[in-house]
């Protein structure tokens, strides 16, 4: 998209957060137009960042949808509760976000191989995986991230069919879900299909080749048929099991276009306002996995925008930065709050994992359909140093733009401003002095200036 598209999508954002917008004139024409995007592909957006939390490999959510899509049509639903189920399936899990913290504080090991390991009806089955005496914490926080999802997406322009299924996508048939506890021809065949698409998908991706077989699929749905699910839908799974084509498409790729070519409205009109709360929403979710990390993304964000408009970067490239700034860690979705809560120094391994989050926010960004295009180079290699001893790929001097070299220090300074498990953060004005330590090998001179000029200008405000 073009620099005056992220220009208007960053002013609505710091408007919102800030209270007025840069220059403080009001913003106008959030209303209209921004682009075309189905809701799928704002599903699948938030669907990749949640695969990465609950362990799944990317496009888990997809799959779901994808499954759940095909039952609903061999069922015959009408089209509007297909989009429904469609649309849940690529959010279903996303109040996942909200319970993470607590669940790495009472789990032994990583929270995510808890989540996708076992049926999370049944947290007493996770005790050799929990520290003693908080089972009923687990089962709670479990619980509750359902009602955290069906809240999330309240606050988002999708279908209010959407969030009540998301709400709801834990009862079962046999009356042992939540958080109602519906029982037979009480839960709506919607709901049936929806966990149907969940709990194959999970079958199939653990069975690895040996599930990719209308035979696994048989036996899994017989296995599911009046426990978890109704048995017409679990009949309907073996039906869809026994399509080539579905097969084709499952393990092919191409969901996404499968998905929103079945969907009633394929390409929906979506105002900057609404690209702007899509963004912001996502963002705060991650941010929230961890207490530690609250509102880094924005600060990251705000600086480096205030940083590129002092050195007198045009405004489009100064908010484009800045759009930058507020995805750059969206792959730390991925990452263990075991780590990111440590209360200690990283160890080797640890740190080695922590590093994945650049290539899982490539892959997160890459789900936008080209919206941030301009911004992902910046954001690859935000960790690299000017003397190369930064990650991924030891990148050095010319090799890094001025917006990388922004970008890096404003991200370097919020994490010594900011406090940590195993520290307190630093005086803003010390931190500058901390960094004036590391110019020319780590920070470009002009652009540690003009942080230093941005945190004055904050002080003195």
């Amino acid at each position: 998209m073009s620099r005056d598209f992220c220009k208007k999508v960053w002013d609505l954002i710091y408007e919102e957060v800030e209270g007025q917008a840069p220059g403080g004139k009001r913003v106008s024409g959030g209303d209209k137009v921004a682009t075309e995007l189905t809701l799928a592909d704002v599903g699948a957006l938030y669907g990749a960042a949640t695969d990465l939390i609950e362990g799944h490999p990317f496009g888990h959510a997809l799959r779901v949808a994808y499954l759940a899509q095909e039952l609903a049509f061999g069922l015959e639903l009408d089209v509007e509760v297909i989009t429904d189920i469609t649309l849940a399936a690529l959010f279903h899990d996303v109040g996942l976000f909200r319970i993470t913290h607590g669940l790495s504080d009472v789990v032994a090991g990583n929270e995510s191989e808890v989540l996708v390991a076992h049926a999370i009806e049944a947290a007493e089955d996770l005790a050799p995986q929990i520290r003693k005496g908080s089972i009923q914490q687990v089962s709670e926080l479990l619980i509750n991230h359902a009602a955290e999802g069906a809240a999330i997406l309240s606050e988002l322009p999708v279908p209010a069919g959407v969030a009540r299924l998301v709400g709801s996508h834990h009862e079962r048939y046999d009356g042992r879900g939540f958080p109602e506890g519906l029982r037979g021809d009480g839960v709506p065949t919607e709901l049936c299909v929806l966990t149907a698409g969940d709990c194959m998908e999970t079958a199939i991706e653990r069975a690895g080749e040996r599930g990719h077989s209308p035979e696994f699929v048989r036996g899994e749905a017989m296995t599911l048929s009046n426990s978890y699910l109704n048995p017409n839908v679990a009949k309907q799974l073996v039906e869809v099991a026994q399509n080539v084509r579905f097969w084709g498409t499952f393990t092919g790729g191409q969901l996404e276009k499968q998905i929103a070519s079945r969907l009633p409205q394929e390409r929906l009109e979506l105002t900057y306002s609404q690209i702007a709360l899509f963004l912001r929403r996502l963002v705060e979710l991650v941010d929230g996995k961890s207490p530690y990390r609250a509102g880094h993304s924005w600060v990251v964000a705000r600086n480096a925008f205030l940083m590129a408009t002092e050195l007198g970067i045009e405004n489009g490239i100064a908010a484009t930065i800045g759009i930058a700034g507020l995805l750059h860690d969206l792959g730390k979705a991925g990452i263990s709050n075991q780590i990111l809560d440590k209360p200690k120094w990283l160890t080797g391994p640890e740190y080695e994992q922590a590093k994945k989050h650049i290539y899982y926010t490539q892959k997160i960004v890459g789900y936008a359909q080209g919206l941030f295009a301009e911004t992902q180079e910046w954001i690859d290699q935000h960790h690299e140093r000017l003397d190369g001893s930064g990650y991924p790929n030891r990148l050095k001097g010319d090799q890094l733009g001025r917006e990388v070299r922004i970008l890096a220090t404003a991200d370097v300074y919020d994490a010594l401003i900011s406090d940590r498990p195993y520290r307190k953060g630093l005086d803003p004005l010390a931190a500058v002095r901390f960094m004036e330590g590391k110019v020319n090998r780590y920070f470009d001179p002009e652009v540690l200036a003009a942080l230093g000029a941005v945190v004055e200008a904050s002080k003195s405000a």
